[in-house]
């Protein structure tokens, strides 16, 4: 995803750049242009609307709302904490907007091309006959009322949040909370993996990672080449499927 693995990729040195034409800015984590992959940090305005016309993409959007709210249609609003999923072919947008402004961390799979639904058959988000997606349509959770469980493929100690997964493909992703004093035991990921700190720190084999900090690697590293947390960690962690390089 990034053009060396593990390497520590911080917000607060890249550039905003624009995201459309309706006022987003971006700051583009990583991005894999052979498969289309996209994660990135957006920034949604104080009082930002969209083009105020339904439409959908051929690509997936994956969200994890950082601070403020946004909404689509002023019937359901996603806030900080949030984690929602939108397929490939879900028709949506029709009325976005953020009163109080927002940032997100939001990954495709693809170039988010809006292609427009002038007359949408449904007042909210609703799916087209090509709608085709293992993992199905998240409309929203609030990650703090997910349970923490522990997972036998994770290293003892680490404790996660399911949010969402690909019943078909094994990808999925997960929200992950480190405890302090933990120490490396030796464990991999079976597939490539992209990871963002939310709280916290951890140390690695290349980087301490911060708040902020965001990193990727092949299947066969551990998140953040992992090597122990003192004071305790929490990151959101997307899991490609099984096998992948």
């Amino acid at each position: 995803m990034i053009a060396e693995p593990l390497a520590r990729i911080r917000p607060d040195e890249i550039t905003w750049e624009p995201l459309g034409t309706h006022g987003l800015r971006r700051k583009v984590l990583g991005r894999n242009e052979a498969s289309g992959y996209i994660t990135a940090l957006v920034e949604i305005p104080v009082g930002w609307r969209g083009g105020g016309i339904a439409h959908f993409h051929h690509a997936f959007e994956e969200v994890f709302m950082l601070d403020g709210s946004v909404t689509v249609g002023g019937t359901h609003y996603w806030h900080a904490g949030d984690y929602f999923f939108r397929p490939a072919h879900v028709v949506h947008g029709h009325d976005e907007r953020s009163e109080e402004g927002a940032l997100a961390l939001i990954r495709s799979d693809g170039p988010l091309a809006l292609l427009l639904i002038h007359d949408p058959e449904q007042p909210d988000e609703y799916p087209l006959p090509a709608y085709n997606d293992g993992r199905g349509h998240v409309y929203g959770v609030k990650v703090s009322e997910i349970e923490e469980v522990l997972d036998p493929s994770f290293p003892a100690g680490w404790r996660i949040r399911p949010l969402s997964a690909d019943a078909r493909s094994g990808a999925r992703t997960v929200m992950v909370d480190v405890p302090a004093g933990w120490k490396i035991d030796g464990s991999v990921r079976t597939a490539a993996w992209e990871a963002c700190i939310l709280e916290g720190e951890i140390g690695g084999e290349r980087a301490t990672f911060a708040t902020g900090d965001y990193s990727a690697g092949p299947a066969g590293s551990e998140v953040f080449g992992a090597r122990a947390c003192e004071s305790g960690c929490r990151f959101i962690l997307w899991l490609f499927a099984p096998g992948s390089a």
